[in-house]
């Protein structure tokens, strides 16, 4: 009898290996496709506009060098390059009228340390040589100081320029030629900057007044000027779906001005 129950169990338990054995080759092993990376998008503004204010920005085809910024008043400024696509002219307009040159010079084939500045001379209708100023640089590649220089090569203000860890401008140290010196100190947030995929903004910013513009990766939160309090700046955005600034609303002396921003994408 006791044979007969041990044969009994054997058989059972050799019929649920059978089964258990046959469920594990007809079960499908599900395979997770990994997710596909995040696409990044990145973009250059074309259009700035407020109360009247517009600004258009136009780029080389293909490309995100800046050719050209105009205004609705009639100012406009062309950036021309030479063969290896480096800044060689600036040129500014008033009503389709040539009045500033900048030419850009490089000390070897890759940087560019010394900009040459031209005004337009209405009694002798020619272009005259108002100074220049010159560019060091850090270990970085980032602008570290510039030299301003008078039409007589004199020189008339030295500017030290500082950066935090992340690549944003942080203090700039004006010293003019009497050793009087002023601080002016920058803070960013964490967004995409404005202006960051433009090519060449550490150079035209010291050409233009446009707070967009200014050399850095994010955008400007606040701007303090030490010695001037009335010139303080502050700066308040509202981001798009990929972290740009799509408005900006810039605060000075109690005044406020809104500024909507439209893009392309590279």
């Amino acid at each position: 009898m006791s044979n007969l129950k041990h044969y009994h169990f054997s058989a059972l338990f050799a019929l649920l290996l059978v089964l258990a054995c046959k469920k594990n080759q007809n079960t499908k092993i599900e395979i997770i496709a990994p997710e596909p990376p995040a696409i990044i998008k990145k973009f250059i503004p074309i259009k700035l506009e407020g109360s009247g204010l517009i600004i258009n920005l136009k780029y080389m085809e293909n490309t995100t060098l800046l050719t050209e910024i105009s205004e609705a008043a009639g100012v406009k400024a062309l950036i021309i390059y030479d063969a290896d696509q480096y800044p060689s002219v600036l040129e500014k307009y008033q009503r389709d009228k040539l009045i500033y040159k900048t030419y850009y010079r490089k000390e070897d084939k890759k940087t560019i340390n010394k900009m040459l500045m031209f005004d337009y001379n209405d009694l002798q209708h020619n272009f005259s040589p108002i100074g220049f100023y010159t560019l060091s640089y850090n270990n970085l590649q980032q602008v570290s100081t510039i030299n301003y220089y008078n039409k007589s090569d004199q020189l008339t203000n030295i500017h030290i320029q500082s950066y935090t860890t992340s690549g944003n401008l942080s203090a700039v140290n004006t010293i003019n030629n009497l050793g009087s010196t002023n601080v002016h100190t920058y803070i960013f947030d964490q967004k995409n900057g404005i202006a960051s995929n433009i090519c060449y903004t550490q150079l035209l910013a010291f050409e233009f007044e446009h707070w967009f513009l200014s050399y850095c990766i994010n955008n400007l939160l606040n701007y303090r000027n030490q010695e001037f309090p009335l010139e303080n700046v502050d700066f308040n955005y509202e981001y798009n779906a990929d972290g740009y600034p799509s408005k900006m609303i810039i605060t000075k002396n109690k005044n406020i001005q809104s500024i909507k921003i439209t893009y392309k994408s590279i």
